[in-house]
């Protein structure tokens, strides 16, 4: 009975995230900004009740994405980098600062270049010029910093929720 209170609260958190990215696909809010929101919602798993929840919890929110979530491209850059992004960050945080940004980046880069080939490759095979991919790669990375720097401030914010309770 006690590990029953956890999958339930991953369950509600799992279909939060589906809601999220459903509505990001639908609403065309962009293909960062609704995963980045579904990534911070399974922050407070990994808060209270360890990395092994908040990781079960985004391995069952990526699987229910792909199946409900039309947007393939959202759902590869959830799955692929801002899901589990937030579980990792806060280990990132212990490097020197320069490597850590060069990490970072490298993580981001790496994996939004894999995720973007696949998806012009596969799904949507459209021809875009290469400056134009090169501005929104440089877009894409100044977004990321900012989320990087969001996750310890929402970080903090939900202890301070849960730290009420």
């Amino acid at each position: 009975m006690g590990s029953a209170k956890p999958i339930a609260t991953c369950a509600i958190m799992a279909a939060l995230t589906v809601v999220i990215m459903l509505l990001g696909a639908l609403l065309e809010l962009g293909i960062y900004a609704a995963p980045m929101l579904a990534g911070l919602c399974l922050m407070p798993i990994g808060k209270r009740y360890g990395c092994k929840y908040h990781i079960m919890l985004w391995v069952a929110a990526s699987i229910l994405c792909f199946l409900l979530v039309p947007s393939i491209e959202e759902n590869l850059i959830f799955a692929g980098l801002l899901g589990w992004y937030p579980i990792v960050q806060p280990r990132l945080q212990r490097l020197p600062r320069l490597l850590r940004l060069a990490i970072k980046l490298l993580i981001f880069n790496a994996a939004i270049i894999a995720i973007e080939t696949l998806v012009l490759l596969v799904f949507l095979p459209e021809v875009l010029g290469f400056g134009i991919l090169a501005a929104l790669l440089a877009l894409g990375n100044l977004t990321f910093l900012l989320y990087d720097r969001l996750i310890p401030s929402f970080t903090a914010l939900v202890q301070r929720i849960l730290g009420r309770r």
